[in-house]
């Protein structure tokens, strides 16, 4: 492993940032292997698996090729346990605000010694360690691409004062807070409750593309999609707010402005829009292995698969799937508007237009009477077994757990076919093997002459392993009747 890292390195290979990085033991500095410094002697260098163990060591981020900042931290550089990536999501949701390690541990099923060394063996750091790196990262974020003022991101990012803040972030970067903001020609501080986020992506990035996508299946009330911007109402455990996301070319990123009534949900809402764009996938790997295959081919752009659109909030990506089974995405668009507006979960007057509803979340929607709405009494019965599954934990809407098992919980569930099931795991969950064999949008793809047996089109997609996900897209993006 040290030898494919050390060509990599030496070569400034892009496709290896965020799989690992590497420390100059002369500098004391860290890169990511794309980094344009001049090339290090190798008996100098130490590699790391994650950017944590770097910053554990005392190593501090490079100012050229800044992987604190370019490269994201929170994906495909962690290995190992579906235990540890399930702990990283709710540390990364500010779980660790105001609950201990043993709590974190007994939320994911494990106990605390067990789940330290997991995050030992997988990441180079203790969760505490780990927790106050990614405060001390998500906050330098902040500084750099927020016009938020150097108070409201040590709260936005978990800091219990700043003291504490000025602590951790000068040992983690060697600097203050105030000299980063100074140094990097951050944006102009503004107030007014509202907060605007760079998120840098890797081109080529079609973000129309992604916009076309979710436009006819915007929710009435909840979610506004135009030519250029998407925006939703959210509500977290600690706040409620709304979001617009838009592009800004200029510097490969997409904007993220929230408007909140508590600062503190910022970080949990910049990882979801993260994962809803789909920002942090390598497609390297992707591209070459899709675009092999003459039909998968026709359905990608300039070489690239479109990138998969994971829902803000799983649990309604749930409802809505239920609601889309064999019918069209325009009638199941309209149920998902009128199950918000029959919630009546009203958002505040000042809200942009489009936006005057939250959607129910799965407690409200127990006690919602359903009927009335154009469903027939067995798409309630089937909406109301989901609710009570995911209520009692028989079924977990977590990304970080195997697709066998989630298929195997949800699955059980009276009224929830195969279709659904991976459905709900490729758009809901953002699982990147997931394969709806029966849509009726892949059949068409798929259909030259006679139209091909289930069985066939399974078949057809072993090739396509791991990134069945992405290969529904592209049959998507030949067909264009796309599913609901």
């Amino acid at each position: 492993m040290q030898h494919e890292y050390s060509q990599a390195r030496i070569a400034k290979d892009r496709n290896y940032d965020g799989r690992f990085f590497f420390g100059v033991k002369t500098t004391g500095i860290f890169c990511r292997p794309s980094c344009p410094s001049p090339v290090a002697k190798e008996e100098n260098v130490r590699y790391f698996k994650t950017l944590f163990e770097a910053l554990k060591e005392g190593f501090r981020p490079c100012y050229r090729c800044r992987p604190d900042l370019e490269t994201d931290y929170t994906n495909g550089n962690i290995r190992g346990a579906f235990l540890v990536k399930e702990a990283l999501e709710k540390i990364y949701g500010g779980f660790l605000y105001d609950h201990s390690i043993g709590e974190l541990a007994e939320e994911v099923g494990v106990s605390d010694r067990h789940l330290r060394q997991l995050f030992q063996d997988n990441l180079g750091a203790q969760p505490g360690a780990v927790a106050r790196y990614h405060k001390a990262l998500f906050a330098k974020k902040l500084l750099v691409y927020s016009d938020q003022s150097v108070t409201d991101i040590a709260y936005a990012s978990g800091f219990g004062s700043i003291r504490q803040f000025n602590e951790v972030f000068k040992k983690a970067f060697g600097k203050t807070p105030t000299q980063v903001r100074r140094e990097e020609g951050a944006p102009e501080e503004k107030t007014g409750g509202r907060t605007l986020l760079k998120l840098p992506c890797r081109q080529p990035f079609d973000f129309k593309q992604t916009l076309s996508f979710l436009a006819p299946r915007a929710i009435a009330g909840v979610e506004v999609v135009t030519s250029e911007s998407y925006s939703r109402t959210f509500r977290t455990g600690t706040a409620r707010g709304y979001f617009t996301v838009t592009e800004d070319p200029g510097t490969s990123s997409i904007e993220l402005h929230i408007r909140c009534d508590d600062i503190r949900c910022c970080m949990e809402i910049h990882n979801r829009v993260r994962r809803m764009f789909d920002l942090d996938t390598d497609f390297s790997r992707i591209n070459h292995l899709l675009a092999a295959d003459t039909i998968l081919s026709r359905g990608m752009k300039n070489g690239h698969v479109p990138r998969l659109p994971v829902a803000f909030e799983p649990f309604e990506f749930v409802v809505r799937a239920i609601l889309g089974q064999q019918i069209t995405v325009k009638a199941a668009t309209t149920l998902a508007g009128r199950i918000a507006d029959k919630a009546d979960r009203r958002t505040d007057p000042d809200y942009p237009e489009g936006l005057n509803r939250y959607f129910p979340d799965v407690e409200e929607l127990s006690h919602l009477d359903l009927s009335g709405i154009g469903l027939t009494q067995t798409r309630q019965a089937t909406l109301q077994t989901a609710v009570r599954a995911v209520l009692d934990g028989t079924v977990k809407l977590t990304p970080n757990q195997p697709f066998d098992a989630f298929h195997r919980d949800f699955s059980a569930l009276k009224g929830i076919g195969d279709w659904t099931v991976h459905y709900v795991a490729m758009r809901g969950l953002g699982m990147k093997d997931c394969f709806p064999a029966t849509d009726l949008g892949v059949i068409k793809a798929l259909t030259q002459g006679n139209k091909p047996s289930t069985k066939t089109i399974l078949a057809m997609a072993e090739a396509w392993r791991p990134y069945r996900s992405y290969a529904t897209l592209c049959l998507w993006h030949i067909d264009k009747g796309e599913e609901a």
